[in-house]
């Protein structure tokens, strides 16, 4: 079984789950608190299926990455609200407001805060990279029905996207 912080946990295997959001077709700014979606008008949440290995199971969060598709000069400041239980998420660029049902289904949050550029180009010609900062593996159940966590990012500072960035996020999960 893997060892984190000298403790032994969860046996089962590591894996990579991928999920991913294009914004919409525009570029208005974000003030801080808003959430990133795909839709002004009907929005999804952002699935990250497979990460327990059968309904109703439990896992780690032992880390993660997201990759923007575009080099900003102005990098955003996110957080990742990863829930255990879907929800209906807020319109994209509206603030960010999770009902008290939400937030007990609550599994953790990641930031996203210091950035790695890749391709240097500015704007959507370019992309970077951030890891997200965990202090500690985060732990989870998924609901009785689902293999899934699901979730949105809320920007934390004023940030000004290109139409149709893309985010991509990498959890690694260490399934029961």
């Amino acid at each position: 079984m893997p060892i984190i912080n000298g403790q032994e946990e969860v046996g089962g295997r590591g894996m990579v789950i991928t999920a991913s959001l294009t914004r919409p077709n525009d570029a208005n700014a974000y003030a801080a608190g808003d959430v990133i979606t795909n839709s002004t008008s009907s929005p999804t949440v952002i699935t990250f299926s497979g990460c327990a290995r059968r309904n109703g199971k439990s896992g780690l969060v032992i880390g993660a990455q997201c990759i923007d598709s575009a080099n900003q000069s102005t990098k955003p400041t996110l957080e990742l609200w990863l829930f255990d239980t879907t929800f209906t998420p807020d319109n994209d660029n509206a603030v960010f407001t999770p009902t008290d049902g939400e937030l007990a289904t609550l599994v953790g949050i990641i930031q996203f805060n210091l950035w790695f550029v890749g391709d240097v180009t500015a704007g959507a010609g370019g992309n970077c990279a951030s890891l997200g900062a965990l202090t500690e593996p985060m732990a989870f159940v998924t609901g009785a029905s689902s293999t899934s966590l699901f979730g949105i990012l809320v920007v934390r500072n004023a940030y000004t996207p290109v139409a149709q960035e893309q985010f991509t996020i990498r959890l690694r999960v260490l399934q029961d």
